[in-house]
């Protein structure tokens, strides 16, 4: 009732029996423009819905590009330049960021039994991490320490490696051959490199893993 008049509302409010009262807001210069304050601070009842199909829309999309992008032929895109160290143990991968003076944190480790969705996301982070986080010299006794091992010489004799680099358009893979005293020895017969505009990540994923994965006889 607004001066007397009565006016219909057109709208639904459910949980209330005959005689509850409701609070309404309305248009002060025209009350047949009124609405229950549920309304008002919530919204129509269909609001929620629309608002729920759109994220799920929107999550179902996110998450086809995401799987598309790991696991079939897009490359992610990688900016400027960057480098980056991988080594296999008996146990584990070691991602070791490479900086353009030498090797620093940041330092990843990742099981072997890791899915291609890990490696990947551990990949990327490294070389993001060669682009823009602060370069901090640190000493190779230092360095070996963080990465949990022993020695360099311990590490060489007991792992495979890989450099992986890359610019905006091609990335590279070198592998190491055999250990020897003086140190790793780059093997230049079986380096990788890929075409970043057409290759499939997929492929590139793979390619690391399968050079890593090299018979203790050859390490």
């Amino acid at each position: 009732m607004v001066n007397g008049i009565a006016y219909d509302g057109g709208a639904h409010a459910n949980g209330f029996a005959v005689g509850d009262s409701i609070e309404v807001v309305y248009q002060k210069d025209k009350p047949e423009n009124n609405m229950t304050v549920f309304e008002f601070y919530d919204g129509p009842e269909y609001g929620s819905v629309v608002i729920f199909v759109i994220v799920a829309i929107v999550l179902a999309i996110y998450r086809w590009l995401r799987i598309n992008r790991k696991y079939n032929d897009r490359c992610p895109e990688l900016e400027s330049s960057g480098r980056c160290m991988i080594y296999r143990t008996d146990k584990e991968y070691i991602f070791v960021t490479v900086y353009y003076a030498n090797s620093s944190y940041p330092i990843k480790f990742l099981p072997l039994d890791c899915d291609n969705g890990a490696f990947e996301d551990t990949l990327t982070d490294i070389f993001h991490a060669s682009l823009h986080d602060k370069y901090t010299e640190i000493k190779t006794s230092e360095l070996i320490k963080a990465m949990k091992q022993r020695s360099w010489r311990q590490l060489y004799m007991h792992s495979t490696s890989v450099r992986v680099t890359h610019d905006s358009h091609r990335l590279k893979i070198l592998s190491t051959r055999k250990a020897t005293d003086k140190g790793l020895d780059w093997d230049y017969d079986r380096e990788l490199s890929f075409d970043l505009d057409g290759a499939s990540w997929k492929d590139i994923i793979n390619s690391i893993r399968k050079l890593l994965e090299t018979n203790e006889t050859d390490r």
